[in-house]
């Protein structure tokens, strides 16, 4: 994808200039939030009724370096999994029942290249844009509407990418940071007599915090 190739070719311009001084790299633990803004359905074959299947939002956890280049460039390659819990809905509601499908995992990994406003600062802003590629685990069906499972692609998407360090010591640091993640992932529901595909859209917003190390 031409973005991509743009992200990649940012990045080599980026790692001309020398390493800034004040440091080279980082690591981060992360605690994250994510929340799949999730939706689709799934036109069933007969006799099964056609559903929806969203996502509820929920903590999860990761770990990232971020390798300077110059004083205010960097790439921020990140990894998060969460365990999220599926929920599905007939169409047409002839009651308000819902029913869970269980839980699976997600998968984000990241790799944004990062501006910083105020990188020798106490407080760091940050914005940055890149890919990500998310990771699903299969749903496994459950409650009435014969669904045995229901199978994600995994996918890549575009990932905006921002936040703001607050320095302790010279190395170590507190990050909160957000991305969003706009895409929509293939996904199959198989039945005992068949199976439907649908795209799904997963949009993940990821709000983390966590405690960085610098060098």
């Amino acid at each position: 994808m031409k973005w991509i190739r743009s992200v990649l070719i940012l990045t080599v311009v980026a790692a001309l200039p020398a390493f800034a001084a004040d440091r080279t790299f980082e690591l981060t633990g992360w605690a994250a939030r994510v929340d799949t803004n999730s939706d689709g359905t799934f036109n069933s074959p007969a006799p099964n009724q056609p559903f929806n299947i969203n996502f509820d939002g929920k903590t999860g956890y990761g770990a990232g370096v971020n390798i300077f280049f110059g004083n205010r460039i960097s790439l921020a390659v990140d990894a998060v999994e969460v365990r999220r819990k599926s929920t599905l809905k007939p169409i047409p509601l002839i009651t308000t029942a819902s029913f869970s499908a269980g839980s699976s995992r997600m998968t984000t990994l990241s790799s944004v290249l990062q501006f910083h406003f105020i990188p020798s600062g106490t407080i760091d802003p940050y914005i940055g844009a890149g890919a990500a590629y998310v990771l699903f685990d299969n749903v496994n069906g459950r409650g009435n509407l014969n669904v045995s499972s229901i199978d994600f692609k995994d996918d890549v998407g575009l990932a905006l990418n921002g936040g703001i360090a607050f320095r302790i010591t010279p190395h170590i640091a507190l990050t909160a940071d957000g991305k969003y993640v706009p895409l929509k992932s293939s996904a199959k529901a198989v039945y005992a007599s068949g199976s439907t595909t649908a795209k799904v859209k997963v949009n993940p917003v990821i709000f983390s915090g966590g405690l960085t190390l610098r060098f």
